[in-house]
């Protein structure tokens, strides 16, 4: 099985009961001496609206996992503050 590395999920589209989710990495652009980060796209995953509600399930007990064990502040925080902090820079760049 191949593995991809993705900085993010860029959009997801529903059209005739599929989900589709396409994820992005991020890549260096230089424009006049300044480096800028660009999302490009990398791939594209279909799912069944069915699937796509179910992994939305998974992916919430995923994230109070990580609010139990104190890596992102909890879904329910409305103070604005709440999710993960950005990364330094994309582990995709040295």
């Amino acid at each position: 099985m191949t593995t991809y590395f993705c900085d993010g999920l860029k959009d997801v589209t529903i059209v005739n009961g599929v989900a589709r989710l396409e994820f992005h990495r991020l890549e260096v652009v230089e424009r006049g001496g300044n480096r800028e980060l660009r999302p490009v796209s990398e791939f594209i995953v279909a799912l069944p609206v069915q699937g796509f509600v179910h992994a939305l399930g998974v992916l919430e007990n995923v994230r109070e996992r990580f609010a139990a064990q104190g890596l992102i502040t909890s879904a329910g925080s409305k103070k604005g503050d709440g999710g993960p902090a950005e990364p330094a820079k994309s582990p995709n760049f040295s």
